[in-house]
């Protein structure tokens, strides 16, 4: 992940109340995946975590699941989103979706994750998510400069947490990797020379490098690494209605225009964008991992 993504993944929580004439009960219902099991007025869905790099960027995922509740409104009624000030990340978050502490998650995909969970298969970043560049050293440029392949990237050294799904498609791919739990401690390791770059999605960039571009930072200019890496939405196995009104809300807003004006409105991932739309750079694509 990546932050957010991605992070590297930045994963959120929400938590849902349908407004309803209904009064509310005042016992917590018990979880068990299946929607109907819950009363009318009562649904839970993610947490929302604290915004660490760019506040329109970390609410992206939350707003668009505000645009999907609205796109389907008419079909399954007017749903509240509430969101907790916490902040929940990777194997915690996913053990919380199968505990009902959480309804849905946001990440990139992977074969095991859809095995244990229920996929929205529609991808929440369009192509942002399956291309990246690399953040080195100030004063390194020459390094990646005569890179021109995998074989020559695989002599360097890079930095990622083994939670993130990019870790196991580096790898499968041959490349050398430090790896570290902890999305800002990376930074910190390659400012330290424990490894030689940071993979990160062209809209992760250039936030990031205005948070740690003063540690000695910048953006590699000539490589661009290209890998299938979807975000989805997931949703407990169980809850296929839930994973219905996110699809159906989802199409609805891809058809009328409303995800595009939305995803173009983050400034992060406009800028990522336009990188995608005017580089020049020297394309390594890695191989998908094999399905299961």
């Amino acid at each position: 992940m990546s932050k957010t993504i991605g992070r590297n993944l930045r994963f959120w929580v929400m938590t849902l109340l349908c407004l309803s004439s209904v009064g509310a009960t005042s016992a917590s219902p018990v979880y068990n995946g299946d929607t109907s099991s819950l009363p009318a007025e009562f649904l839970t869905i993610r947490n929302t975590s604290i915004a660490v790099i760019d506040v329109d960027e970390d609410y992206y995922f939350s707003r668009l699941l505000r645009l999907v509740i609205s796109k389907t409104q008419s079909d399954w009624g007017a749903l509240e989103v509430k969101e907790l000030p916490y902040l929940i990340e990777d194997r915690r978050l996913r053990a919380s979706l199968h505990r009902g502490i959480v309804d849905v998650i946001w990440s990139p995909t992977s074969s095991a994750y859809e095995q244990d969970m229920l996929p929205i298969r529609i991808s929440l970043l369009k192509d942002l998510n399956n291309y990246r560049v690399l953040l080195i050293r100030e004063g390194e440029q020459a390094r990646f400069s005569s890179v021109n392949s995998l074989v020559d990237l695989a002599r360097l050294r890079g930095g990622i947490s083994p939670q993130w799904t990019d870790a196991k498609i580096m790898e499968y791919n041959h490349l050398l990797l430090v790896k570290a739990v902890g999305y800002r401690k990376l930074f910190k390791m390659l400012v330290a020379n424990r490894f030689d770059y940071y993979s990160r999605g062209v809209y992760q960039v250039h936030g990031e490098l205005k948070m740690y571009g003063h540690l000695g930072l910048q953006m590699e200019e000539k490589l661009l690494l290209s890998y299938p890496n979807e975000v989805y939405f997931f949703v407990n196995k169980n809850n296929t209605k839930l994973a219905q009104r996110i699809e159906v809300g989802l199409s609805r807003a891809l058809a009328d225009g409303s995800f595009d004006e939305l995803l173009m409105s983050i400034p992060s991932y406009k800028k990522g964008t336009e990188l995608l739309q005017a580089h020049q750079r020297r394309v390594l694509t890695l191989k998908s991992l094999p399905a299961n």
